[in-house]
């Protein structure tokens, strides 16, 4: 799945680097635009000429059927005491509607030693044996992902354009690889996704995730919190 995942990534990625050079939106024209129905600001302004008036109406960033690539930084939060895992990786969503879409996400993992461990390898018994900690650490992962979008919004930005923003909750699973080998991983969390314009948008996301770990004793469950920020583009 894993391979097949990054095969899928590459494919959209060249397709995302192709739109991009195509595209000649002005983003700050684009990005002032999202305030909505020009007519009745007029309207307004006419009354009151002398008076500074933003009119927020309806949504004015359509979704349906479109794409957003977003690439993604997370960091881990829990889990293994000895270890500390960050994570580079791209989302791929699929919005059928306004309220829903599914999506891809993969994640590439880059650990080191917390200062727990790192004590440990450092032999802090002075008896001139280091101790390896015993880590399960993961190494990347592909994930499955259904978003729901049930709260929307708009704010004015220090008076440069109307941000909108949507408060949503997701559920997913797929297959994370550890040092061990592949093993199945649940996820479920929320977050704020921003559409700064037509096309550019970025998300803040908190989500738990669980999974196996293999130790020398046995496998034990992994129980973690994994915070993320993503930039992305929509098609």
């Amino acid at each position: 799945m894993i391979q097949a995942t990054k095969f899928v990534i590459t494919a959209l990625v060249i397709l995302t680097l192709a739109a991009s050079v195509e595209a000649k939106t002005d983003l700050l024209k684009d990005f002032d635009s999202l305030g909505g129905n020009d007519a009745l600001l007029e309207k307004a302004k006419a009354l009151n000429p002398e008076a500074s008036i933003s009119l927020v109406q309806r949504r004015v960033v359509p979704r349906q059927n479109r794409l957003e690539i977003a690439p993604e930084f997370s960091s881990v939060l829990g889990g293994d005491s000895y270890n500390r895992t960050q994570n580079f990786g791209a989302n791929f969503h699929y919005h059928f509607t306004p309220r829903w879409s599914v999506g891809l996400k993969y994640n590439y993992s880059f650990n080191k030693l917390r200062p727990e461990g790192e004590n440990l390898v450092k032999d802090p018994a002075g008896v001139g044996k280091a101790v390896v900690p015993d880590i399960d650490y993961p190494k990347q992962q592909g994930l499955v992902l259904l978003n729901w979008y049930p709260v929307y919004g708009k704010m004015n930005l220090y008076d440069l354009g109307i941000t909108h923003f949507d408060v949503y909750a997701l559920v997913g699973g797929g297959i994370i690889e550890l040092a061990s080998g592949g093993t199945a991983t649940y996820t479920a969390g929320g977050g704020v996704g921003f559409w700064w314009s037509q096309h550019l948008t970025s998300r803040a996301e908190l989500r738990y995730q669980t999974y196996r770990a293999s130790r020398y004793t046995g496998s034990v469950d992994m129980n973690t919190t994994v915070a993320s920020v993503q930039v992305g583009y929509l098609l």
